[in-house]
């Protein structure tokens, strides 16, 4: 019980930090990049007729495969990339800081259960990009919507039923792999207490160190980190099935998330 209330108000306590310009700013660019995938997705279809299959993702798609139900939220599953990339960055960031301003040596002397305040500090920006990419998919829809207009594509199948579950499997799939990226970005903000340390390791590594990867080693899609949580975003790759990906998902995190909770506890601040 005492564990719960220790999470409980140290969620309260970081909810004060969202009003924080950079967090805003943050949240911004996060809709933005999903306008953006979307522009891009339907301004660069083919208008060459192609049959829409599986693991059809970023702008590699035709004006026959907007038309089908899935093609509301083809933007916005192209975009789960830079979402990614900008979700690690705000965590990884947002736990360095910590160290480089001296804070949380003070905070700990006042609340010792440093879990307790980890947890409550992931549950408030995890709550935050949760409502961001929320608007963000509302954003997509709206913009898809005008740009289809403009290229005359049909989007009777958009509305149904089908198309909205989709759009609700994409959210939730957005959100998972944000959740993945946030908890290596913290994880790796722990170990390495360095700004900069962090984002170069993490930013060279899971994107393009492993996109190079992938060039000579096909399987990479299915194991690498990076790829396997933007595989989970976009709901499955031809090179790595959801549920598989989302399984090797879980186990990084997992692995990563229980890494930077022993460092967390375990080490002394100011060292």
């Amino acid at each position: 019980m005492n564990a719960l209330h220790c999470v409980v108000r140290a969620y309260r306590a970081e909810l004060i930090k969202l009003r924080r310009p950079a967090t805003a700013l943050a949240m911004a660019a996060l809709g933005l990049l999903t306008v953006l995938s979307t522009v891009l997705a339907i301004t660069l279809a083919d208008p060459t007729s192609s049959p829409p299959g599986p693991g059809t993702v970023g702008f590699d798609i035709s004006l026959d495969q907007l038309a089908t139900s899935q093609g509301l939220i083809l933007g916005f599953r192209g975009g789960t990339t830079f979402i990614g990339l900008l979700v690690f960055v705000l965590f990884a960031v947002s736990i360095t800081a910590e160290y480089g301003q001296g804070t949380l040596r003070t905070l700990f002397l006042k609340e010792p259960r440093r879990l307790g305040w980890l947890a409550g500090r992931l549950g408030v920006l995890l709550s935050a990009v949760a409502v961001a990419l929320l608007a963000a998919l509302g954003l997509s829809v709206a913009a898809a919507a005008v740009l289809a207009a403009a290229r005359g594509v049909e989007t009777e199948a958009w509305w149904t039923s089908s198309a909205l579950g989709d759009a609700a499997g994409a959210y939730l799939n957005a959100l998972l792999a944000a959740v993945f990226f946030a908890v290596i970005g913290t994880a790796l903000g722990i170990a390495l207490r360095s700004t900069t340390a962090a984002l170069l390791v993490g930013i060279a590594w899971m994107f393009p160190i492993e996109h190079i990867v992938q060039e000579s080693w096909g399987t990479a899609t299915s194991v690498l980190p990076g790829l396997v949580f933007d595989a989970v975003g976009r709901g499955g790759l031809p090179d790595a099935s959801y549920t598989p990906a989302l399984l090797t998902a879980l186990g990084y995190t997992l692995v990563a998330g229980a890494f930077g909770a022993v460092s967390l506890s375990r080490r002394d601040v100011t060292a």
